[in-house]
Parts: C-alpha cells; structure tokens; sequence
C-alpha cells in the first residue's frame, strides 16, 4: 500500500513539475508585463500603494514591469497585462492577480491571497504577497523587448540609467534599435549592447553562486543580487522598488564590483554566505539571508 502511494505520490509531484515549467516558459516568452496605475475597485491612483508593489513583485521575479505612462514603442501582443481579481468578503480581504493577453484572453491567473486584517493597506498588501507566490515560485525571466522604430528616424537605446525610477527591465536588457531607411515599414530588431561573456566566465571561475537571485542583508538593509544576461547586479531593497547599486565583473580571474559612481572594489563570495567588498582599507560585508 505504501509503495503505491509513494508511486501515486512521484507521478503528482513529477506532473506538477511540469505543468510549472510549461508555465515558466509561456510566461518568459512575453517580453513585458503592463501594470495599471489604477484597478477598478480603487477610488484613486496607486490608492494603498497596490500597483508599485504589484509592478516591484513583478520585476523583482524576472519580468519587465511598466506602467503604461512608461511603456515604450512596443507591439502590444509582445506583453501581458496585470488585472487583479477582488472577491467580495465580510471577513477576509481576497484577491488574485490575472495576466491577460493583448485580445484580453485570460494566460494566467494565481491562488487567491487572503488576509485578515482590518487596515486596508496592510490588508491588500499581505493579500497580494500572498497571491503573487504563485508567481515567485515559477522562475520566470522574460527577454530583452523589442522597441519599434519608425522607418527614417533616428536609432534609440533603451538608457540603462540606473538612478531613474524606470523598472529594472530598462537598466538589464539594455537594446539598440536601427531602421531600414529604405523599408516602409516598421522594422523590430533587437542587438543586445555590452554583451559580455561576464556571467559565464564568473560561473565557471566558481566567483558567484550559479543562481538567478540572493538575498543579502546589512546594517538592516536588505540587498538583491540578481544574475542578468549582462552579468552579475546589485540592487537595494526598497518598500515598493529595487534601486540599482552596481555590477560584478570579472578581470584576470579576479572579482570586482563597480558602484554606480564607477568606483571600484575586490569583491569576494564566502562559502558560509559572506559577499565582502574590499576598497582602500574599507571592508563592507553582506550576509546572505536565509
């Protein structure tokens, strides 16, 4: 009898492997995610802060997050689109976060996040942390986006200017668009600028762990380090957003993080969960969280 259960048991848990990893890759072929500044059932703008921390979850766990005011020159059917779901309740504040298609197809949709309290802000908040587990656990990472250009105009680059409030898509997949002067139509490429073979390189050096994402704190900051087709970046934790630090590079086999002043640090990943950064005396350490 156990033996069949435990059979039972393997099949289930291998179908669910699956059904997530057909999932994860449905949702990384989309190369953005639109968030609303307003859902309908709020009386006002981003009201208990719902939609930055919808759009921060979403950039946080490998999508490209914009409010629609943000969006750049894109195909509309090259993204999703975030609703979320309120179930009405006495007791419980519940919701759930649905991604549609550009025809308004429902591609997605997670559990339902439920909470008790009786503040609305922290309510809604718990609510949708909850929900968006669904999210989390999938591993998602879309693409770089393709921006349209219109035929006779100049090229543009998604800036990676990581001091503006853009979403961590522009600063990541930075892409350089050109035009086909003589076409008349609009021309969609995309070429991927400082394509460097850093990841790589610092993942068989051993430098870094060989993860997507970590979480480290320090002095009561929290900290991301988050691995991109550009390498290795480093992010500060806010309430609603991610604020770009730095980058890891690797030099002669040696590690270095470089700020977003340019300057410069050894850097080192201890196998207890340690990421020290080494400057002129200075020693900043970083532990991993658990």
């Amino acid at each position: 009898m156990k033996r069949h259960l435990l059979i039972v048991l393997l099949i289930f848990s291998a179908l669910v492997s699956n059904e997530m990893a057909a999932q994860q890759e449905r949702l990384s072929a989309f190369s953005y995610v639109v968030v609303p500044e307003r859902f309908d059932f709020q009386y006002e703008t981003d009201q208990y802060q719902i939609n930055s921390l919808l759009k921060f979850l979403f950039n946080k766990y490998g999508f490209h997050a914009f409010f629609p005011s943000e969006l750049p020159e894109v195909s509309r059917c090259d993204g999703l689109y975030a609703e979320i779901e309120q179930l009405n309740g006495f007791v419980w504040t519940e919701l759930s976060v649905r991604l549609v298609d550009c025809d308004g197809v429902l591609f997605y949709q997670t559990k339902t996040g439920r909470s008790k309290l009786k503040n609305y802000a922290k309510a809604y908040v718990e609510a949708l942390r909850m929900a968006f587990e669904s999210i989390e656990i999938l591993g998602v990472r879309q693409g770089p986006m393709q921006i349209l250009q219109k035929p006779g105009g100049e090229s543009t680059v998604i800036e990676s200017s990581q001091e503006t409030k853009k979403p961590i898509s522009t600063m990541e997949e930075s892409s350089m668009v050109s035009t086909n002067q003589s076409s008349g139509q609009d021309i969609r490429t995309t070429t991927p600028i400082d394509q460097s073979p850093m990841k790589d390189e610092t993942v068989v050096l051993g430098l870094l762990p060989d993860v997507p994402l970590m979480n480290f704190v320090s002095s009561d900051l929290s900290y991301l380090l988050r691995r991109t087709d550009l390498g290795y970046q480093w992010y500060q934790e806010s309430t609603q957003d991610l604020i770009y630090q730095g980058k890891f590079f690797v030099v002669e086999q040696m590690l270095f993080y470089e700020d977003k002043q340019g300057i410069r640090y050894t850097a080192e990943y201890r196998d207890q969960g340690e990421l020290v950064l080494r400057r002129e005396g200075e020693e900043l350490i970083f532990h991993k969280a658990n």
